[in-house]
């Protein structure tokens, strides 16, 4: 959950998670929400830069990974969106901090269904064993990069992903994060 400043929040206290970090650069609220929403659907690139540059800068004092990586989507999620928006913003993060993105590092092992519109418990079982790692690791810091974080499901199922082929660290780096459902006016 959101935190004014650096620390753990209560819910990753109480419920450890296998990343280590999670930044965002904004909360998902108007009208950062209609900007992702014009970039994800719409296919509006230099919104998709723009909010990559402000990831970017909010990343810009963390440590440095060694790799980038994003959430893969489904090829028939690709088909239909054209691109993916988390790669997107993966390759702007990269390239401004200097660190190789590796696009093809994730799969997906299976279909899965859309996660908005299921619940917590929903989504984490809808993303079990979902994806596959392409590349084996020797205690490396990996950052996944994404464009909103909901209820952390897609982090936690790459993150696990990422430490069992090795990764020491991971970080999620996110443009933005839905606020705590219980803070929402």
């Amino acid at each position: 959950m959101p935190l004014p400043g650096d620390g753990i929040c209560g819910e990753c206290q109480r419920h450890p998670r296998a990343f280590d970090r999670a930044i965002a650069a904004f909360e998902y609220r108007f009208p950062l929400d209609r900007l992702v929403q014009r970039f994800k659907f719409c296919g509006d690139l230099a919104v998709g830069r723009w909010l990559a540059l402000r990831l970017l800068a909010r990343v810009q004092a963390e440590p440095r990974p060694d790799l980038i990586v994003a959430p893969p989507l489904t090829p028939a999620r690709l088909r239909e969106r054209g691109f993916n928006q988390a790669i997107e913003i993966a390759k702007v993060v990269g390239h401004g901090l200097g660190v190789p993105c590796a696009v093809a590092a994730l799969a997906k092992s299976r279909e899965t269904s859309p996660q908005p519109g299921l619940g917590r418990r929903e989504r984490r079982a809808n993303l079990d064993r979902a994806f596959r790692c392409h590349r084996a690791f020797r205690g490396e810091h990996v950052a996944v990069v994404d464009d909103v974080v909901t209820s952390g499901a897609t982090a936690e199922a790459i993150a696990r992903t990422l430490k069992d082929a090795g990764a020491g660290c991971v970080s999620v780096w996110a443009v933005a994060r839905t606020p705590d459902p219980a803070l929402r006016d």
